[in-house]
């Protein structure tokens, strides 16, 4: 298996920490090579770099019998070609597990003609393609219709313990990087009207980037800036608090695959309000076990949140959502799904 450091920051990174906690790489026949890191152009070169020739030196040394990669739009796919065309030339099977919620854009729209036929011309190579949601998987059918696809679930760790499910602190909790398009300038305006009707209500943004400069000035100029606050990254045990205390947790994002700061919240028993994007709709059940709107519609973003921070209409999603990450989402499901997978196409 080949992806990004399971330590660094991203919903990738994540899928694979929550492997590595499960004990794939260290209960199975399952070897992890990091391709990509966080760190300087330099670094980031010479990890690629290594994991390519380690990988060279497992297929030269006949151990390599099956190939899974963790990739997206952009430099992971290109980076993860290298790979695969070298599985290709040494005979072994590769699944291609395609994360993020821009990959059809790519293709279809950011690459000339000569560099789309060169991702096509790799995908139908693969003999297994996973992806996040229906729609992405309904794309690549029509685009490789000689490759199987299915859509495969992030696993979540459950907490331990039980789920608290009552009444929880009036604050909104945003989980991810400060940038225009996770919406979070929807999120602020939105959460405006929400502090017209709710005094004590609190708006957290976790996280980094480069709109987080912009967000405090425009904080500040709607007389919100002592009710935001912005703790930066959080990880671990802090993200955990946070998720078990917030009223509601919001991701208002113009794209996304399959987020894992939502089944971090579903599995925390914390209504959710996120935007009809990627799989959202089918982790939520397009509204049975959370609330979704429509993506840049602030009016509907902050009747939501409403909603969801009356704990009385709110409580229905918190057990609904719990009972589905349960039943789909949780690691020992998708890690049992997974190990099934590979003694298919590697016994």
């Amino acid at each position: 298996m080949i992806g990004p450091c399971p330590d660094a920051k991203g919903g990738m990174a994540s899928v694979v920490a929550v492997y590595r906690k499960n004990g794939l790489f260290s209960k199975s026949r399952c070897r992890y090579l990091t391709t990509a890191t966080e760190g300087g152009a330099g670094r980031k070169l010479w990890v690629a770099a290594s994991a390519l020739l380690r990988f060279t030196f497992l297929l030269l040394m006949h151990r390599v019998s099956l190939l899974h990669v963790h990739g997206a739009s952009h430099g992971s796919f290109w980076r993860k070609r290298a790979f695969m065309s070298l599985a290709f030339a040494f005979g072994v099977p590769v699944i291609f597990h395609l994360h993020g919620g821009e990959f059809r854009q790519f293709v279809d729209e950011r690459l000339d003609d000569a560099g789309r036929q060169k991702v096509l011309e790799t995908l139908k190579r693969c003999d297994l393609i996973y992806c996040l949601n229906e729609e992405i998987g309904a794309w690549l059918r029509a685009r490789v219709p000689s490759v199987p696809v299915q859509v495969m679930p992030n696993p979540i760790d459950l907490p331990e313990g039980d789920i608290y499910l009552g009444k929880r602190e009036p604050s909104i909790l945003f989980l991810g990087r400060l940038e225009q398009e996770k919406g979070v300038f929807d999120l602020l305006n939105a959460f405006s009207v929400v502090a017209g009707v709710v005094p004590d209500v609190r708006l957290i943004l976790c996280g980094v980037g480069s709109a987080q400069a912009q967000l405090e000035k425009t904080a500040l100029e709607l007389g919100l800036a002592s009710r935001v606050e912005f703790p930066g990254w959080v990880d671990g045990e802090k993200k955990a608090s946070l998720l078990q205390r917030a009223g509601v947790f919001v991701l208002p994002s113009y794209a996304e695959g399959m987020p894992m700061s939502i089944l971090e919240a579903m599995a925390a028993g914390t209504p959710v309000v996120a935007s009809r994007v990627g799989a959202v709709p089918e982790m939520l059940e397009n509204g049975s076990s959370g609330l979704v709107v429509e993506p840049g519609q602030v009016d509907q973003l902050a009747a939501a949140m409403l909603t969801a921070l009356d704990s009385s209409k709110s409580a229905v999603f918190c057990s609904r959502g719990l009972a589905r990450v349960r039943e789909f989402y949780s690691a020992n499901v998708v890690l049992e799904r997974l190990r099934w997978q590979y003694a298919k196409l590697a016994p």
